[in-house]
């Protein structure tokens, strides 16, 4: 074994050691610099891949100079037969370059609550050829760059602030201006509804067959989803019964004629 062998594997060593360093290094200040600015850090396995691929390439490079590899002659026979390894290989490049589209659009991010061809869930990581969403049960479920690009993809949460709406009955003989005040009262005094740069609404929805409708339309923040709606439910519940207005069910009146 020869010094100069000896020589370039304690050099190709050292490259990937500090390659992978310097990749640590990098990524801590990013985290590090988004605090300070008291901001989230949403893109976390995202800037890891990319980071991770850019340092992968020019530690590749160092090596092949360590070793004095050209690709000149791989690439040239590669020519030869690209043609048939284009079309083997033509859904993963379109994976790829789809992918890539995604990243750099940032068409989604981590932690977006989306919904691609009837699949609703968090997306976790957009990788090069695919983008892993975990669903609302637990299930991940991974789906093709090349269709999270050319499809449609519905954003619930793109802002801080989403709008709701809960449909409330009352019967035919509830006096609705109070009604109306017991609503307005319930959603101006709920916690979990957002009330600045917003606009709550409560709108008639029509005249059912045993019940008159109403129709709340609130904003609230994404962590306060459930809470928002499971409190605003109890505290216009209890307000109806309190006032005594009637929250109505279905009825069928039955008539028997005699004989």
């Amino acid at each position: 074994m020869s010094k100069e062998f000896i020589l370039r594997v304690v050099n190709s060593v050292i490259s990937v050691a500090i390659s992978y360093i310097v990749y640590r290094v990098l990524y801590g200040m990013i985290i590090k610099s988004t605090e300070k600015l008291g901001k989230e850090f949403k893109m976390k396995n995202t800037v890891k891949l990319i980071l991770g691929t850019i340092i992968t390439l020019i530690v590749l490079m160092v090596l092949l100079n360590i070793w004095h590899i050209s690709l000149l002659p791989y690439l040239t026979a590669f020519g030869v037969t690209g043609f048939i390894v284009g079309l083997a290989f033509q859904e993963p490049l379109s994976n790829l370059m789809s992918g890539i589209l995604v990243l750099i659009t940032r068409k989604l991010k981590e932690g977006d609550v989306i919904e691609i061809d009837g699949t609703i869930g968090i997306v976790e990581v957009v990788n090069y050829n695919h983008t892993i969403l975990k669903t609302f049960d637990g299930k991940s479920v991974i789906i093709p760059n090349r269709q999270v690009w050319s499809e449609k993809v519905t954003n619930y949460w793109p802002g801080p602030v989403r709008r709701l709406s809960m449909k409330v009955s009352v019967a035919y003989n509830s006096d609705l201006t109070k009604v109306l005040e017991i609503l307005k009262k319930c959603v101006d005094e709920e916690p979990f509804v957002e009330k600045q740069n917003v606009s709550n609404s409560i709108v008639f929805s029509g005249f059912n067959s045993s019940s008159i409708d109403f129709e709340l339309l609130f904003w609230v923040k994404r962590e306060n989803y459930f809470d928002a709606l499971n409190a605003l439910a109890q505290r216009i519940k209890k307000e109806f019964e309190m006032q005594g207005i009637t929250i109505p069910f279905p009825q069928i009146d039955v008539h028997v004629k005699g004989r």
